[in-house]
């Protein structure tokens, strides 16, 4: 930021007459770091990276968010799409598909992993450094210095609050649990930023295909990035604009909803079976999500009042810059990126909350709330590095290597604790693909929170189709190809809910008794031959 001084500005237009930020992309006086200290944020990094594998190897607790069917749409979708002959048109995708980043960083995981666990453990990685990547191209947008002691940190914090504070923050190591929608954010924002400073002030419209492509695919691939992302940011721009309503304004608001509200309508076109949810909004059901949501808070927030206190102070902050920024009288000292980013981290942790407690048919869950959480988060730590300027560098190598080493420790105690074999091949899983190995059966049918798991662990290559306790198909998150006719066997969740349990008189009164009954622990194998089964009474009899 320039220090010449400038004539003294009215409150109606303070913040046009601010000094001109230098160009984004050009070479600031930055005030670089040591090359020792650059070193040392490098090694905490890397050991904190080290120190996740070991703790995913060890079978850490955070497993239990790893290992369940709806964890593993994309491990039992890259099998079949790439492994088994299968087609992206024959799957009922979730209601988010994922596209972006998620897939590509899934199938980077399948090309290192030999095994489900190796890819799971591998994504894991991967997006703790695609968060880490967006979040110094954020940075570099933002700060004038210490970019990268504050996207390494922060990138630390975050890691640490994921095997420490539960939901939300453990999705960073999940695929296909909405992260993948904050990681995109980070980089629309990074974009927004770069393209809004070329030379002399003026948009880069270089990038203007950029940001317009990542609009379209993250809201193809997410609806809650429209919420999330895209309006906040427009907001926030509008707020920060010289002409809030001018040409120009107009423009870049457009370049913003345009591809969103592109991606919004060719969803059904692109997608072959939709499963997204109609947006309802209303106040119908806002009791029950404001007392759902305060439980989440307590929860969350109960054991760690730090936390509370941090997301509380950078609101608050926000809520001002805003409030300064509607009356026009920021000061001029305060960097538009700054402001920018405080603004948009508040508008879009108000319009998440605001959606999640005003929509009556989606209930809210804490991984709706990643980017609520995680962007005050963000702003708060960027806007404190600016603020304390080189004095911050010590804050954030002291942060890091704080929680580098309580990482480190934690991952040397549990190191021998227990093998993450007991998650991803059970015994029960073993005592399963056994029974169907000494059949030769691998087409069966299973209820919803047994079939993708069970498919994605087995080791005897099996297909598993989900029904409902109706027998019904259960066509959600899964491929067409499952379905059949006939079927091998049924695996029966004894202790599951009635309205998951299969019904196992229903199957015996249509089939007969099978040829032979397995028990592993709470499952029950019903084994009835090579197209023995079959589920419904107009069906041909099975030969």
């Amino acid at each position: 930021m320039s220090n010449k001084a400038v004539s003294r500005p009215t409150s109606r237009n303070l913040v046009q007459e601010a000094p001109p930020r230098p160009p984004v992309h050009a070479p600031r006086a930055s005030g670089s770091i040591p090359i020792g200290r650059q070193l040392f944020i490098l090694a905490c990094a890397a050991v904190t990276l080290g120190a996740l594998a070991m703790i995913l190897r060890a079978g850490h607790p955070l497993q239990a968010y790893l290992v369940n069917s709806d964890a593993f749409y994309l491990p039992v979708l890259f099998d079949d799409l790439l492994a088994r002959g299968g087609r992206l048109a024959d799957w009922y995708l979730t209601p988010a598909p994922y596209f972006f980043p998620d897939f590509p960083l899934y199938l980077l995981a399948w090309l290192l992993g030999a095994d489900v666990f190796q890819q799971v453990a591998a994504f894991a990685l991967l997006q703790v450094v695609a968060t880490g990547a967006a979040l110094f191209l954020l940075a570099r947008q933002i700060l004038e210095h210490d970019r990268l002691p504050a996207a390494a940190a922060l990138s630390i914090l975050f890691v640490w609050l994921g095997l420490h504070a539960g939901d939300p923050f453990v999705r960073l190591f999940s695929s296909a649990h909405h992260y993948g929608a904050f990681v995109a954010a980070l980089l629309l924002v990074a974009l927004w930023l770069q393209r809004d400073a070329g030379p002399n002030g003026k948009p880069d419209r270089r990038l203007d295909a950029a940001v317009a492509i990542l609009v379209f695919v993250s809201t193809l691939s997410d609806a809650l990035f429209l919420v999330q992302a895209v309006l906040p940011l427009a907001a926030a721009a509008l707020l920060c604009r010289q002409e809030r309503f001018g040409g120009a304004a107009r423009r870049a608001f457009a370049q913003l909803l345009a591809p969103a509200l592109a991606a919004m309508i060719s969803y059904r076109f692109l997608v072959a079976h939709p499963t997204r949810y109609k947006t309802r909004i209303g106040f119908g059901q806002f009791g029950a999500h404001f007392d759902e949501m305060s439980a989440m808070g307590s929860a969350l927030f109960g054991p760690r009042p730090l936390l509370a206190a941090a997301l509380l102070l950078v609101l608050f902050a926000g809520a001002a810059c805003i409030a300064l920024l509607l009356r026009g009288r920021l000061p001029a000292r305060v960097p538009r990126p700054v402001a920018l980013l405080l603004a948009f981290a508040t508008l879009s942790c108000a319009a998440t909350v605001g959606v999640m407690l005003l929509s009556t048919n989606v209930q809210p869950v804490p991984r709706y709330l990643i980017a609520a959480l995680s962007w005050p988060l963000v702003a708060g730590l960027f806007g404190l590095s600016w603020l304390l300027r080189r004095h911050f560098r010590h804050a954030a190598l002291g942060l890091a290597a704080g929680c580098t080493v309580l990482l480190a420790a934690e991952a040397w105690q549990v190191k021998d604790v227990r093998n993450a074999q007991s998650y991803y091949y059970p015994q029960q899983i073993a005592c399963i693909d056994r029974a169907l190995a000494a059949a030769g059966a691998r087409h069966g049918i299973a209820q919803y929170w047994d079939a993708k798991l069970l498919q994605g662990l087995s080791r005897n290559r099996l297909t598993l189709a989900q029904h409902f306790a109706t027998l019904e198909p259960m066509q959600w998150i899964t491929s067409e190809r499952f379905f059949a006719t006939r079927y091998d066997f049924a695996i029966i969740a004894e202790r599951e809910v009635p309205e998951f349990r299969l019904p196992r008189a229903r199957l015996l009164a249509l089939n007969g008794e099978p040829a032979q009954v397995v028990h592993c622990g709470d499952r029950t194998v019903l084994l009835y031959g090579a197209g023995g089964l079959r589920v419904a009474p107009d069906m041909a009899a099975p030969r």
